[in-house]
């Protein structure tokens, strides 16, 4: 397997968390311990000599232990050391660390490694804050992808009972063998390890010490320190060398992003006086509507009052032949064809007076009979054979006697 491994995208928790499995360290078989030197002979490129015995006592530290990294950019995807900044009453301090998740448990198995090596290791499963740490997941998966697996090291300390982590023949530079101690933390590295399958960091370690040194020893001493500060040294400057690399990308980036910020602002004032001819030639054309639209409106009423009075012309020649009574008897259909005129009929009007005056006729015709044969009834026959009454003369006129 690879030393970190973080599943794959189709395995992604919906909670905002990624599943990680990483190897702590190489366990190496109790045959390598030679008693008789009090000492390991193999062991990691750190010097110390893990064996299963004293490893699996240790491995309930592992739950709830953090996983960090020390983040080179803003945008937290170049990684670098552990980030510790001091040692403060026995206890690390890592400032510049950044956690972004725990392990759940621990344990030992054979695992094969990329170069086909099979090796029994101290393994540790968690979970990553996929959520708070987006773009370091992105970044891991296509390392993993391109078979670049991310160096990992961890970090124990001594145990509750102890000043410092103990070792099974004292401190050793070479073939030490802890056994008793915790795990305290897992740090993924940007920088090279020292480990071909895992970084350690010992803290608190529990070194035998005597009230006299030898010249050997003081010798020895001697160069464990300047050892281990060339090897500081050499981490701060690979550090730097690779900060100031990024800081050259960064500033190559910047100036690229503010060449193409220039050249968008140039093209979108193109743009813009472009839009603001267009929205005049718009306006323009809206005028041009606009008068257009008056013209017609005009012409269209002109039109239909020179339509209105022909065609009232049209309706007073049609009736001038009736006489005004006459025209009253289509008087309602008049004034409604004078209201709208191009809509109405002439004949309509036409035809109502004639009717009008037909009914008229008819009744007329109608009432004379009426009269004539009232007259019939009416008149006195003279009876011929009937008295005639004379009315007597006077006696003085008519009186001879």
């Amino acid at each position: 397997m690879k030393t970190f491994e973080i599943f794959s995208e189709s395995k992604k928790g919906q909670n905002g968390r990624r599943k990680f499995k990483a190897i702590l360290y190489q366990i190496y078989p109790d045959s390598c311990v030679d008693e008789e030197n009090e000492v390991g002979t193999e062991y990691n490129l750190n010097g110390i000599t893990w064996l299963k015995e004293y490893c699996e006592k240790a491995l309930p530290s592992i739950q709830g232990m953090s996983l960090r990294c020390e983040f080179l950019d803003e945008e937290r995807t170049e990684l670098c050391g552990h980030g510790m900044t001091d040692i403060v009453d026995g206890v690390p301090i890592f400032e510049n660390a950044t956690v972004i998740g725990t392990f759940q448990e621990g344990y030992i198995d054979e695992v094969e490694l990329p170069t086909g090596e099979t090796i029994t290791a101290c393994i540790g499963v968690g979970e990553i804050d996929s959520s708070c740490y987006h773009n370091l997941c992105e970044k891991l998966d296509e390392n993993i992808a391109n078979g670049i697996s991310p160096c990992g090291s961890v970090e124990i300390m001594r145990t509750a009972d102890n000043d410092g982590i103990l070792y099974k023949y004292g401190y050793k530079e070479k073939g030490r063998i802890p056994t008793e101690f915790i795990h305290s933390g897992y740090a993924l590295l940007g920088i090279a390890p020292s480990d071909k399958t895992a970084q350690l960091v010992e803290l608190n370690e529990h070194k035998e010490e005597t009230k006299t040194m030898t010249d050997a020893e003081i010798k020895a001493l001697v160069e464990q320190t300047v050892s281990a500060y060339t090897n500081q040294v050499a981490e701060i400057n690979q550090c730097k060398t690779d900060c100031e690399s990024k800081i050259a990308e960064l500033n190559q980036t910047i100036e690229t992003i503010t060449n193409e910020k220039n050249e968008a602002i140039a093209s979108s004032e193109k743009i813009q006086a472009a839009l603001d001819a267009l929205q005049a030639e718009w306006d323009e054309l809206n005028k041009k509507w606009d008068a257009l639209w008056e013209e017609k409106q005009a012409l269209e009423k002109a039109l239909g009052e020179a339509r209105a009075k022909e065609r009232i012309g049209e309706l007073n020649a049609a009736i001038a032949e009736f006489s005004d009574e006459e025209k009253t008897y289509a008087q309602a259909e008049i004034d409604a064809f004078n209201a709208a005129p191009v809509e109405s009929e002439i004949n309509s009007v036409v035809d109502k007076i004639l009717i009008g005056i037909g009914k008229k006729a008819r009744e007329e015709a109608a009432a004379a009979v009426v009269a004539e044969q009232n007259a019939a009834k009416n008149a006195t026959v003279e009876d011929i054979f009937s008295v005639i009454e004379t009315t007597p003369a006077s006696t003085e006129d008519t009186n001879i006697f």
